[in-house]
């Protein structure tokens, strides 16, 4: 009788999950399939990558398998496809400015890159999803651009010679800035921060230098970079690039400013990390609500092991074999050759940085000291359509002083090769010749 008791308990145990189980069958947010506003436009082998690996939850066009269909799987499957949506949608992307469609391409392939889309989990059950390396290579090849060609268009280059004069007559002026949406301050003192990186960003056609506080400087130097400490920040600033009709791109117009503020505590919510965005000279804050930062977040997950931050800082490969450390000065302006595969960044001591900030004219005064940095390119591991930094290529540097006549005089040094060494002096007109165009290089803009 006692066992007979049991089993009945366990029936009806049984028979409650099991009602239990149908009735949450009916509770089933709905998942709508609105009209396609805009479909994305792509050849035929990239939008079938697209249609089997992304559009179950990122398009109006979900269809789900019927494992999703069963309760609890249904909840998680209708909470990602509304999250995929709002990050982006495949039928409503082609209603959008081809610039926006290009940065939301590369952004996606980027994620898929790193392994963070299509979702780890979303997977296990959805082979098919699986974005192979030769799909991924085909996606790659179509976003792949090939480097503008020709010179900067005159309007361009008027508008950045307005921006740049108009920079230079009010620096050191103070201009009240308005503070993000999720209530950051603007932070003016970025500019006299410490470069960490620079990037050639080919998939928005932007020159970028990363600048860090000097607890980002101290945290580099002591290799505590993941986590970084509390107290680190960042701010990448972009500028638009300007050819020059022969290969050279130099950092024209400011396009914006982004700031990263590490505190695990303030901004626990946020991954530990304060986000902040400024476009435009005007320095007009990002995004309509707080809410912004859901952006940021998502675009950093796949660099979530590497505590949320895409940049490598450049190695220091100088080794005391050059007078003086360069990255120990300020940023000047940064610049890429495309025939050659280069990428340099022109630092200044405060004294030259000051007067580069604050004059058009090129005459530096006495005690200013100056260095161009030029390094080979490499891919960035962290963004497909970006180079970074590689091998040092070589070091120039010119110091400004007064000679005994009491004229200027300035002292030009060529550092070149691996390890670094110093190059013989050529002909004075040759050493006249680089000092000037060295000296002649615009301050990029920062407000």
């Amino acid at each position: 009788m006692k066992r007979l008791g049991q089993s009945r308990i366990w029936v009806g145990i049984a028979a409650i999950g099991c009602a239990a189980f149908a009735g949450v069958q009916f509770i089933r947010p709905t998942i709508t399939h609105p009209p396609t506003t805009g479909d994305l436009r792509a050849p035929a082998e990239v939008a079938q990558i697209l249609r089997s690996s992304c559009y179950d939850c990122h398009s109006n066009e979900t269809k789900l398998a019927w494992f999703d269909q069963i309760v609890p799987a249904y909840w998680l499957v209708a909470r990602d496809v509304t999250a995929g949506r709002s990050r982006l949608n495949f039928s409503e992307l082609g209603s959008f400015p081809s610039a926006q469609q290009n940065a939301a391409l590369y952004e996606a392939v980027n994620q898929i890159q790193l392994g963070a889309m299509p979702l780890p989990a979303y997977l296990h059950l959805h082979h098919n999803a699986v974005v192979t390396a030769s799909q991924l290579a085909i996606l790659k090849n179509y976003l792949n651009p090939a480097p503008a060609v020709g010179a900067a268009p005159t309007s361009d280059l008027s508008a950045d010679e307005k921006q740049y004069k108009e920079r230079i007559t009010q620096n050191g002026q103070k201009h009240a800035v308005s503070r993000a949406a999720n209530g950051i301050e603007f932070m003016p003192e970025y500019k006299n921060w410490k470069a960490i990186s620079t990037t050639d960003r080919l998939d928005n056609q932007t020159l970028r230098v990363i600048l860090g506080n000097d607890t980002a400087a101290k945290a580099i130097a002591e290799n505590r970079t993941n986590p970084w400490p509390n107290g680190t920040a960042f701010a990448k600033v972009a500028w638009a690039q300007r050819e020059d009709g022969q290969g050279h791109v130099r950092s024209g117009a400011f396009v914006q400013v982004e700031f990263m503020i590490r505190d695990s505590t303030k901004y626990a919510p946020t991954r530990g990390w304060g986000w902040a965005r400024w476009r435009g000279a005007g320095l007009t804050p990002y995004g309509r609500d707080a809410t912004f930062t859901d952006e940021c977040i998502g675009c950093h997950t796949p660099v979530r092991n590497n505590d949320y931050v895409f940049t490598i800082p450049t190695p220091r490969q100088y080794n005391g074999t050059v007078p003086w450390n360069p990255s120990e000065q300020l940023v000047i302006t940064s610049s890429v050759d495309r025939q050659s595969s280069t990428m340099s960044t022109f630092y200044g001591n405060d004294l030259a940085v000051q007067y580069s900030r604050t004059n058009i004219r090129s005459h530096y005064p006495p005690g200013s000291a100056l260095a161009l940095v030029t390094w080979t390119q490499r891919e960035d591991p962290h963004w497909f359509g970006a180079k970074i930094p590689g091998q040092v290529k070589s070091i120039e540097f010119v110091k400004v002083s007064r000679g005994q006549d009491g004229n200027e005089a300035s002292i030009y040094e060529n550092y070149e090769g691996s390890p670094l060494g110093r190059k013989s002096a050529t002909d004075g007109n040759s050493a006249s010749n680089r000092i000037a165009d060295l000296l002649s290089l615009h301050a990029a803009v920062m407000p």
